[in-house]
């Protein structure tokens, strides 16, 4: 058996891993890696044509942003995963189609993906590229999964994994059993802080900003990050914790808003009580407002919170509300998630005092502010997560930076066999 990653060795982005052997052969996701350019898999010539077998973990596109690109370069393959996975990939990627940069797919080609999607619940067997093969909660985002293929060995890819419960899921299937394991270092180097603690730090930010009369922005990534802000702002809301003002949600998270509402039978059994056996349905707050001026000029009139996409400010709707709110002391922009080198999100991290938007160099006056409220697992989760596999002998690293994977890769050494693959080399499992 071996291994191959065409993308997401030594960074995060494009994942892509092919495992093979004899006459079985399947890659497992499919990503782009999103920044000041956009990076594709690094695939040979004509690779594109050989793909029959294409499993997701989830939906976010540095995991299925490339499949409307396989598609139109000739690929037709099956592709595997959850049902949320498949409504969330195809709002993603139509989006991606819409508004990207230099696409080399259509609608059309975003269509077929979705028609060659089998769907599949958690712990289900079925047979994909030749493997035995289950998935099972990653407790990533809603539909994320960790995907167990059984051949000459059995290999367990983790996609992105998070331990933890949040309001939205429960945490990663833990205790399964592989002799390798594809594992995730987004945060390998980093032990991220307790929820509490950065829900607790949010909530001080944003009291903050309404008292002074302000603004507050929250760029988020449009599926998993986006609906979990906004459903801990309804709740703290909702219990006089935070002041009555309005929440509007702009961009992609209203449409991810809708289908993870379609898909809350894979949200924790508190979120489904809450919806089925009561008419309290924190998808349709009271709180929750959209945009009803393509300006937005009706968001802008009094204090408020603005939760929209994209989470690295790479584009979309939050930029406009940078452009308009930027001059301001009084507002504020507070990122809850990752920012990768070269976005916008990361110069700005980094201490930029402009930043490009529209041709235009725009002088940052808000307040910054930045707290982790992440949908990864941080180092020690990351290795107990490990420690737990079953008859584990072999540990791949990757989707994670150099730095992050050889200080996981350290830890793990002690007890496993540790590869941190280079790009396009391969690995015998």
């Amino acid at each position: 058996m071996k291994f191959i990653a065409y993308g997401g060795a030594g960074e995060v982005g494009r994942s892509a891993f092919l495992l093979s052997e004899k006459r079985k052969s399947i890659l497992l996701d499919c990503g782009i890696k999103l920044g000041e350019k956009v990076e594709y898999p690094l695939f040979p010539e004509g690779f594109e044509k050989t793909v029959r077998d294409v499993a997701i973990s989830h939906a976010h596109l540095d995991h299925s942003g490339h499949l409307g690109s396989l598609i139109a370069k000739g690929a037709r393959p099956t592709i595997y995963g959850i049902k949320a996975t498949k409504d969330l990939t195809g709002v993603l990627l139509a989006d991606y189609q819409r508004i990207g940069k230099n696409i080399d797919f259509s609608d059309r080609d975003v269509s077929e993906v979705i028609r060659r999607f089998h769907s599949y619940e958690f712990r289900e067997g079925f047979r994909a590229g030749g493997y035995n093969a289950r998935l099972y909660n990653a407790g990533h985002i809603l539909g994320s999964a960790m995907v167990h293929l059984e051949g000459e060995k059995k290999v367990l890819y983790s996609g992105d994994i998070s331990a933890r419960g949040t309001r939205m899921l429960d945490g990663c299937e833990k205790g399964l059993r592989a002799d390798a394991l594809i594992l995730e270092g987004t945060y390998g180097s980093e032990e991220l802080p307790g929820t509490r603690e950065s829900v607790n730090r949010l909530i001080s930010e944003i009291k903050e900003t309404i008292k002074e009369g302000g603004h507050v922005i929250i760029p988020s990534f449009a599926v998993g990050r986006g609906q979990e802000i906004l459903l801990l702002l309804e709740s703290y809301m909702k219990s006089g914790a935070l002041p009555e003002v309005k929440i509007y949600m702009d961009g992609m998270i209203k449409k991810a808003m809708k289908i993870y509402r379609q898909n809350v039978v894979y949200a924790k059994d508190e979120v489904q009580k809450r919806i089925l056996l009561s008419a309290d349905d924190p998808f349709a707050s009271k709180h929750f407002f959209v945009p009803r001026r393509r300006d937005r000029k009706d968001v802008l009139k009094e204090p408020c919170i603005i939760v929209s996409t994209s989470g690295m400010l790479s584009g979309g709707p939050v930029l406009t509300y940078l452009k308009e709110l930027a001059w301001n002391p009084k507002n504020k922009l507070i990122f809850v998630g990752y920012q990768a080198e070269g976005t916008r999100g990361r110069k700005i991290l980094d201490g930029a005092k402009t930043i490009e938007i529209d041709d235009e160099e725009v002088e940052l006056r808000l307040k910054i502010a930045e707290l982790r409220i992440s949908g990864h697992a941080g180092k020690s989760e990351l290795i107990q997560f490990a420690q737990g596999i079953k008859g584990l002998k072999k540990v791949i690293l990757v989707h994670g930076d150099e730095e992050s994977l050889e200080e996981m890769g350290e830890h793990l050494a002690h007890k496993y066999e540790v590869v941190i693959p280079k790009a396009l080399e391969e690995v015998r499992i």
